[in-house]
């Protein structure tokens, strides 16, 4: 029984939309429990399963965090940048030095677009496409790993500390992914959740983010 339990919520914690319905009482347990028995293998397991749902539905922490989340992004505001690139440099003390001298070397302006993400092994440099080749024009050819056009960056700015608030970064992910949209880089910096996508997803991603702003 615990395995089955388990089983299911974790199923029901990947699949957002049922799990959104669930919490808000409008799928049909009987025909979800069927569809889960097909999918996880536990046919002659249905009466458990839906068991397993009921408990899930139920669950107080569940549903704190679906209102949570859902009031959140009610007040969020919505931005997105166009015509964006990046450069990904393999991480070196030459290419570190480098990219700190990045806004000495070039002529921004005050709404010019500078994201840098580092990790263990590599930056990646994301700017205004018209700054793109004197961003690459900096490294060596060796140094750079890729270089990629039309991007896009779509802005969620919260009301609250969203690092303080559990699952927000998931929710947004799994909300993208259903809508087969890909997430090439995105970054949480306390209340804004910066996503940078395809440009040609730039619309559609903003789309499925608004509407859940209104409920």
């Amino acid at each position: 029984m615990t395995n089955i339990n388990s089983k299911v919520w974790r199923y029901v914690d990947n699949k957002i939309e049922i799990k959104k319905t669930l919490l808000e009482g409008l799928v049909n347990v009987s025909a979800l429990a069927r569809k889960i028995a097909q999918e996880e293998k536990l046919e002659g397991n249905i009466d458990a399963i839906i068991s397993a749902i009921r408990r899930y539905e139920t669950k107080t922490e569940k549903k704190d965090e679906h209102i949570r989340f859902s009031k959140l992004i009610r007040k969020a505001k919505l931005s997105t940048k166009t015509r964006l690139g990046s450069v990904l440099v393999r991480r070196t003390d030459e290419t570190e030095r480098k990219v700190s001298t990045i806004y000495s070397r070039l002529k921004m302006k005050r709404d010019s677009t500078l994201r840098i993400f580092e990790v263990i092994n590599y930056i990646k440099i994301i700017i205004d496409d018209s700054l793109l080749e004197s961003v690459a024009g900096m490294f060596s050819s060796p140094d750079i790993e890729k270089i990629e056009k039309n991007l896009g960056e779509l802005t969620i700015d919260y009301s609250d500390d969203i690092t303080k608030i559990s699952g927000v970064f998931a929710r947004i992910s799994n909300e993208l992914a259903v809508n087969e949209i890909s997430i090439i880089d995105s970054m949480i910096c306390q209340w804004e959740h910066l996503i940078i996508v395809k440009e040609n997803d730039l619309e559609k991603a903003f789309t499925v983010i608004f509407s859940l702003t209104k409920g």
